[in-house]
């Protein structure tokens, strides 16, 4: 049986609602209307999606969330031809994240509210509040609002791409638990170390033998045949 080359707009749908949860067939109509995608038409006059349609799509809906780019301003990057088939099937892969340095100080120059936070990461409220619960991020209290920094977003990002494989925020208190155990014994060795220079060396390969021990020992575990 021959594969399809191309997906329905309910398929679309289903396919970026993980990444994107509000959204919904009639948006995908309206990003039409408003010509920021294309989708081919079949002769009884429904849309056929093909895969640089679906990555168009993601791209569109990403400058949206993550950059607040107008829809006026997202059709004039598409109508002057900005975006190479390279950059636009990239795009059909989930975003890269950051990697994280623990050497470096926590980023708390980006200040978002709650709704900002979970438009930017594809979070649900009820997720962003599972999040809470489990200690996953540290918002700041102001005029008695939570206040998210650059840390809570990467974190809520990593939990949205936890979610896409069923694994729930209170199922990541464990990295809470065992991140606050390494940093209490690596705080207790340094807590006798006067000489600054010495203390960041120190901390820094501890880190990375940590990193690397606890690499190895998952590598152990997970090679068990499965039960």
């Amino acid at each position: 049986m021959a594969v399809r080359a191309h997906r329905s707009i309910g398929e679309v749908v289903q396919l970026l609602e993980a990444e994107f949860p509000d959204v919904s067939i009639s948006k995908l109509r309206f990003l039409e209307a408003q010509g920021l995608v294309g989708p081919e038409r079949a002769e009884s006059g429904y849309r056929r999606y093909h895969e640089r349609d679906v990555a168009q799509l993601r791209w569109v809906l990403r400058q949206q969330r993550d950059q607040f780019m107008p829809l006026r301003v997202i059709r004039e990057r598409l109508s002057a031809g900005d975006l190479t088939d390279e950059e636009l099937e990239a795009m059909g892969e989930p975003a890269p994240l950051p990697r994280v340095d623990p050497l470096r100080a926590p980023d708390n120059n980006l200040e978002l509210t709650g709704q900002e936070l979970t438009e930017r990461s594809g979070l649900s409220v009820e997720q962003l509040a599972a999040m809470e619960k489990a200690g996953l991020v540290a918002p700041r209290s102001r005029r008695g609002r939570p206040i998210y920094s650059g840390d809570d977003l990467i974190a809520a990002r990593l939990v949205a791409r936890f979610l896409e494989h069923g694994i729930e925020p209170r199922h990541l208190r464990a990295f809470k638990v065992a991140a606050e155990r390494e940093a209490g014994l690596i705080d207790q060795r340094l807590s006798g170390i006067g000489n600054s220079e010495f203390r960041a060396e120190s901390k820094a390969e501890m880190i990375r033998l940590g990193e690397d021990l606890r690499s190895l020992l998952l590598r152990r575990l997970l090679s068990r045949p499965l039960s």
